[in-house]
């Protein structure tokens, strides 16, 4: 006689299913169940909680078309950018901006290709992509402005002040025998 039972896991991803299809025919009963499953940040993730992440993807897939190679190269190329902007141990904050920064990153490389590859603009197409792609650079450099500015206003600042003399020394202040005093 065959096992019938289903473990854990697919039973589990069988409900989920199940919850999500009547959460999707607006079934609103299914309400309770798919709050209890969103408090998993992971299942905020799959059900398309991330609106960067959605907006992102709709651009990468229009660069790309049907190329696979193509959009794992630039989706490689995003994830190698996101990481060398965050750093080893970002903030909330900075996680957010690098984002920001990655999506205006993408919208600027957008912009340029496609006024690259538009073949006889009329001059009013021509400015439209020009506006375009100034717009984009300048949403790319504030990103970058404000992530910059947001650590700098992490780094700790010790001021001394002895008497008229004024001292400000930015970043970890190292005192007698190596020990750190901020």
């Amino acid at each position: 006689m065959a096992d019938t039972t289903k473990t854990p896991d697919t039973e589990s991803i069988g409900i989920e299913q199940k919850i999500m299809e009547l959460a999707q025919k607006g079934d609103k009963t299914a309400i309770p169940a798919l709050r209890k499953l969103l408090e998993n940040s992971a299942m905020v993730e799959v059900l398309g909680g991330d609106l960067a992440q959605q907006a992102e993807l709709s651009f990468v897939n229009a660069a790309a078309g049907g190329n696979l190679a193509f959009k794992e190269a630039l989706l490689c190329k995003m994830r190698m950018l996101r990481a060398e902007l965050a750093g080893p141990n970002p903030t909330p904050i900075e996680r957010l901006l690098v984002e920001r920064a990655i999506a205006c990153w993408l919208q600027v490389q957008d912009a340029d290709v496609r006024y690259a590859q538009a073949e006889d603009l009329s001059p009013k197409w021509a400015e439209y992509f020009q506006r375009r792609m100034n717009h984009c650079h300048k949403r790319y450099l504030s990103a970058l402005k404000t992530l910059a500015l947001v650590r700098k206003l992490a780094i700790p600042v010790l001021q001394v002040n002895i008497a008229r003399e004024q001292v400000n020394m930015a970043g970890p202040v190292v005192g007698k025998e190596g020990d750190c005093l901020a």
